[in-house]
């Protein structure tokens, strides 16, 4: 609007400014533009040597940002700032609605990045009426496959369905099989997420035969292992274990990994521990299936009944858990850190453009005697700098919010695994007591029970008040507050309590008291009108709380 509104009232200026500042195209950005498709490192390395400040004209100023944007997104380097590709949407238009398009879907990349997703939504609507009036079909299938994923982020699966169909058929149009293939993939994962199994497999399978037809292993292994998780997650655990056997290795670490991670979960379901376990051996770094590797080698080791192993990965998984929290953390306040100081740069930046603009107004106004139009014009953009400044504030401080609660939810989920690792050790220990006296019984056959097969009271009571001592000293008298509190309740309550709060389940409270699983599921009812407790009410709960 500025360009416009400055220039309309000096048909004379304008006119001196564009055979002023009309240039070529510099080579490099011409070299950086084809090489863009086949090596976008080059053009990346080649643009990050253009200074920005030797371009004259808008033309070319728009063009870079236009490169630039798209060298770095496919390079994989994320930018969530706005300043790079503006230039690019403020100048290209419906004259040349190509550019214009590829302008505004980057855009949408910068909004989707920093997770401005009415935003995104609103520049990919104006990617795609750019897109629609020109017979580019891999910009049409790039943005329709961005509004998929969009959609995909906020659960809208048969939105998400939808547009990844147009992207596939927009690079069927185009015969991009590698693009196609990922489209198809994306349309089965959508099946998959609706459990509309059939045709996930359907659209895997024809993606597998496409991926065959180009030789890409890695998209041939990745839909082999996705065809398995669709079995896997219908039981048909047989059917799983033969897609993930097929899966093609990749010789990529994390990749091959987890194959043997799916192979491993497979064999669990089937009963084939050995299997599974010569399998989790194979992967030396789990890397992001940290957690879930551990999670296997607990559930090997609950069904062998090796409780003394158990625990040692069930306190494996919790360091991971708290060493993934850490790291996220870590890289949560680096990535804000450096967000910030860019943010910084861009000001000064845009600091340094408002001073040269009054340079070159400036100099309008010695020359034309216009001054009056030059200055009002400038002083329109400052006040609208201004204003996406103090926009640029606030979002800044709702970030940092946005850090603080991060921060305390990070907290709450060390505080809930330390209590997770208390519990876990308070159960060996419980355990360790079971067992000694278990072999108390071996060496002296009759001290537990007589010959009616009774428990001899004597025994008995030392063993709870061992149990109901060992509880005292974790839960700070957790026993004479419920006495206190509940004078009605019995010895036996106490150490029903004591073991709820423990962790122990129900068979197990029973397998240590000698009784029935149904007795105590009684005891447990009574215990709770003993306490007065609503149905809505849960016990152990009540218990930690107390």
């Amino acid at each position: 609007m500025f360009r416009y509104f400055s220039f309309r009232f000096l048909p004379y200026c304008f006119l001196c400014i564009i055979l002023c500042g009309c240039s070529a195209v510099p080579n490099e950005i011409k070299t950086a533009d084809d090489l863009m498709e086949s090596a976008p490192d080059s053009a990346l390395h080649i643009l990050q040597h253009v200074n920005p400040h030797t371009l004259h004209s808008h033309s070319t100023k728009a063009l870079y940002a236009l490169l630039l944007s798209q060298a770095l997104d496919r390079n994989d380097i994320k930018i969530e700032s706005d300043s790079i590709i503006t230039p690019a949407t403020e100048y290209f238009t419906d004259t040349e609605p190509e550019r214009a398009g590829y302008a505004w879907f980057y855009h949408a990349r910068t909004a989707g990045n920093r997770g401005s997703a009415d935003e995104q939504a609103n520049n990919l609507l104006k990617a795609q009426s750019f897109a629609q009036h020109t017979d580019n079909f891999k910009l049409l299938g790039l943005i329709y496959g961005d509004k998929a994923k969009m959609y995909e982020s906020q659960n809208q699966y048969d939105s998400m369905i939808r547009y990844n169909k147009l992207a596939y058929n927009s690079f069927q149009r185009l015969n991009s099989s590698q693009n196609s293939v990922i489209s198809l993939t994306n349309i089965g994962y959508g099946y998959l997420l609706t459990n509309r199994l059939d045709s996930a497999i359907s659209y895997y399978t024809l993606a597998g035969k496409l991926a065959v037809s180009i030789h890409d292993t890695l998209m041939i292994s990745t839909i082999d292992k996705s065809i398995g998780s669709v079995y896997y997650k219908q039981k048909k655990f047989r059917e799983a274990l033969n897609y993930y056997k097929r899966a093609p290795l990749t010789h990529i670490g994390v990749y091959d990994a987890n194959k043997w991670y799916v192979l491993a979960k497979a064999y669990i379901k089937m009963g084939k521990l050995d299997s599974a376990r010569i399998l989790l051996k194979r992967i030396n770094d789990p890397q992001e299936f940290a957690t879930d590797y551990y999670k296997l080698w607990l559930t090997i080791y609950e069904k062998e009944g090796n409780l003394r192993e158990a625990l040692q990965a069930a306190n494996k998984l919790i360091q991971v858990k708290d060493s993934v929290n850490d790291r996220k953390l870590s890289i949560s306040f680096a990535g804000l850190d450096k967000k910030y100081k860019y943010q910084g740069l861009q000001i000064e930046n845009q600091k340094l453009i408002i001073n040269n603009k009054q340079n070159g107004l400036f100099l309008l106004f010695t020359l034309f005697a216009l001054s009056i139009f030059a200055l009002a014009a400038l002083f329109w953009r400052l006040r609208i700098k201004k204003k996406q400044l103090d926009v640029q504030n606030k979002m800044l401080e709702k970030e940092k919010a946005f850090v603080e609660i991060e921060k305390d939810k990070v907290e709450k989920e060390k505080e809930n695994s330390s209590l997770l690792e208390k519990q876990l050790k308070l159960q060996a220990i419980l355990l360790l007591n079971i067992e000694q006296h278990r072999k108390n019984v071996i060496k002296r056959p009759g001290i537990w029970k007589n010959e009616s097969k009774e428990m001899q009271p004597e025994h008995n009571n030392t063993f709870y008040e061992e149990l109901i001592a060992c509880m005292d000293l974790e839960y700070t008298d957790i026993s004479h507050r419920l006495l206190i509190n509940n004078p009605t309740l019995s010895k036996r309550d106490i150490l029903i309590c004591c073991l709820l709060l423990a962790g122990f389940d129900t068979g197990m409270i029973a397998t240590i008291l000698d009784v029935k699983l149904e007795s105590v599921t009684k005891h447990r009812y009574r215990l709770r009108s003993k306490l007065q407790l609503q149905n809505s009410d849960n016990l152990v709960d009540y218990l930690r709380q107390f």
